[in-house]
């Protein structure tokens, strides 16, 4: 009777098919055929190339790393019994980048299925995912992600930016009337505020408003999820400042750093005092990434206010004005800007902090961009609503990979783009027409993006 014997020769260790049998009263074995060997303690069957057929190719990589990040943020878990078809929803939105219908279509020719273990996964469960993440209790995940980031980075911890960014849908069965957008073009808004963390821009919060509503009226409803998540100190363009605004944090014990637009009531009672030959002196000025500035500061309701000059761009408006034949009124003010705040921090650390805040700009780029906000091409309002979450929840992955990644200089675009030619071949022996998987050989790069995610293929 033939068996399978382990044996080893130097430091290999190989398996081979082996039967006994007697010669002169003694039990002896004889090698029928080396079947393959032993790696790491698994066998590895020994196949002949020649008569090894390819079933298919598909994309392997990108699609179980994003799944793996996915999880380690819990989202199996936080979103409930649909989270597999959402999931995939997700990757398929940061791989696909296209409509549900041209996604239906990708994952007939990737491993998604296989990756997130369903058996299938069609159009309509996919818009049913949909419908059951805008019914969610979406406060919970956002919570739990915001818990994640304090444990991935304690030190991202002190300030916050919040702002306000439109997109275009297309829905038609709501009341909602069409906008001008920030770019020009009139059609339906949809509003997102979003809060991201100041260091390393991870998405902390973000809720979604009809188009007509101000700044101003987000922040009053904002606070109370800023409240919630604990946010010590908040960074604010100049489109959120209202006196009310300001001290109702104030009363929520938080710290701010905000904008604040030229008023009749801030001209006369701040600006018109300034000295120019006073704060124009070198004890004043600031350095920031393109120019200098010129700060002083002055108390102003329970904090102070800081008179921003930029002569440099006074001198360019100023003279464009002019040519305009604006009157002298008009350009009195010009080369002046304002910030409000509350913190302990020198009016140059609050400036610069303040003309740092281009992290959240950065975020809405992405949002745009490699995570393909807009426009959004769906009709019903809670899909609309879904597919911001969506696209919120994309953020966070990409995060994930752009803090992990950092110290290979791999944006999260390069990552994914890098992972999509790692793919997994489907291949059948002829003869015994048994089926077995290979993935492609990585390059060094890929291996340094596996290591930097701590993820594996």
């Amino acid at each position: 009777m033939a068996f399978i014997r382990k044996i080893k020769k130097g430091d290999a260790t190989y398996l081979a098919k082996v039967e006994s049998y007697r010669e002169g009263g003694k039990v002896k074995q004889r090698v029928l055929e080396y079947v393959g060997k032993e790696e790491n303690g698994v066998p590895i069957q020994k196949i002949d190339i020649n008569k090894i057929e390819v079933e298919n190719v598909k994309q392997y990589a990108d699609i179980t790393i994003l799944y793996q990040l996915a999880l380690e943020l819990k989202l199996n878990y936080l979103l409930g019994r649909y989270h597999k078809p959402i999931i995939a929803l997700l990757i398929a939105h940061l791989i696909c980048k296209g409509s549900i219908l041209r996604i239906s279509r990708w994952i007939e020719n990737s491993t998604i299925k296989e990756v997130i273990g369903l058996d299938e996964l069609t159009t309509r469960m996919l818009y049913d995912a949909l419908d059951y993440l805008d019914e969610c209790n979406f406060d919970t995940v956002e919570q739990s992600i915001f818990e994640y980031w304090l444990q991935l980075d304690p030190s991202d911890n002190k300030a916050f930016v919040l702002d306000v960014t439109d997109t275009y849908y297309n829905g038609k069965h709501d009341l909602s009337t069409q906008r001008k957008g920030k770019d020009g073009k009139v059609s339906k808004l949809i509003q997102i505020g979003l809060g991201v963390s100041f260091g390393n821009g991870f998405p902390i919060f973000h809720k979604s408003y009809n188009g007509n509503i101000s700044n101003i009226k987000i922040l009053e409803d904002l606070m109370r999820v800023m409240a919630q998540r604990g946010i010590p100190t908040v960074v604010m363009d100049r489109g959120f400042y209202s006196e009310s605004n300001v001290l109702d944090l104030d009363k929520l014990k938080m710290k701010i750093i905000v904008g604040v637009k030229q008023s009749a009531g801030i001209k006369k009672n701040i600006l018109d005092k300034i000295e120019r030959d006073k704060i124009y002196a070198a004890k004043n000025q600031v350095t920031l990434k393109d120019t200098f500035v010129y700060v002083q500061e002055v108390k102003f309701l329970f904090g102070k206010m800081i008179v921003i000059y930029n002569p440099k761009y006074e001198a360019l408006k100023r003279d464009r004005m002019l040519a305009d034949e604006a009157t002298d009124i008009e350009v009195k003010y010009v080369g002046y800007s304002l910030i409000f705040h509350n913190t302990k921090l020198k009016p140059d650390e609050v400036v610069k902090k303040y003309f740092d805040k281009d992290i959240v700009e950065r975020s809405f780029r992405t949002m745009k961009g490699d995570v393909q906000l807009h426009p959004i091409r769906l009709w019903l309002p809670k899909r609309v609503d879904a597919h911001i979450k969506i696209c919120y929840l994309s953020m966070c992955l990409l995060s994930l990979i752009k803090f992990r990644c950092k110290k290979i200089s791999a944006s999260p675009g390069e990552v994914i783009q890098d992972l999509q030619t790692i793919y997994k071949v489907n291949l059948k022996h002829s003869k015994t027409r048994q089926k077995f998987t290979k993935v492609v050989t990585l390059s060094n790069q890929q291996k340094n993006i596996l290591k930097a995610l701590k993820c594996s293929v």
